[in-house]
């Protein structure tokens, strides 16, 4: 018998999902972002997706980006924030996930941001008194923290 642990990176694609992604998988390979018939066709699967997702979260259409995958929207994020929001500081941990810190690193040697570190308690959990104190005294302020860490299996109050 197989087990596997590692639900927080990857998990089994649900049957419903499977068979309503197999037509589109084998018959509409399209590039969206391309003008031929197979691209719209595949434009036209993926904006109804968007148009799903945003009633879901009852948020408009455009406010919807799909990623590949956590690393790419991690980054996106970040580097979004930094770039188009004004963000001046940031705040993570250092069990933060590679695919934040590496960037929010880089991005700190660079001279985009002050990285500051949150202090954790114990048991893997932030130090909310620690981080009041950082959010106090910074402005422009991008926390970055994630909520359920698979090294140290715990969960953060979000």
């Amino acid at each position: 018998m197989k087990a596997y642990f590692d639900n927080a990176a990857t998990t089994p694609v649900d049957s419903e999902v499977f068979e309503a992604m197999m037509p589109i998988l084998r018959d509409d390979f399209g590039n969206p972002s391309s003008t031929h018939a197979y691209g719209r066709k595949v434009k036209a699967h993926l904006e109804v997706c968007r148009r799903t997702v945003a009633k879901l979260l009852n948020v408009s259409p455009a406010e919807i980006t799909f990623t590949s995958g956590g690393t790419e929207a991690d980054n996106m994020a970040i580097r979004c924030s930094v770039n188009h929001l004004g963000v001046k500081t940031i705040i993570s941990s250092r069990i933060e996930h590679h695919a934040v810190l590496h960037t929010v690193e880089e991005l700190e040697q660079n001279g985009s941001v002050k990285l500051l570190y949150v202090n954790l308690l114990p048991n893997g959990h932030v130090d909310l008194v620690d981080l009041e104190n950082l959010l106090k005294t910074n402005s422009n302020v991008l926390v970055s923290l994630m909520h359920a860490n698979n090294e140290v299996v715990n969960l953060l109050d979000i």
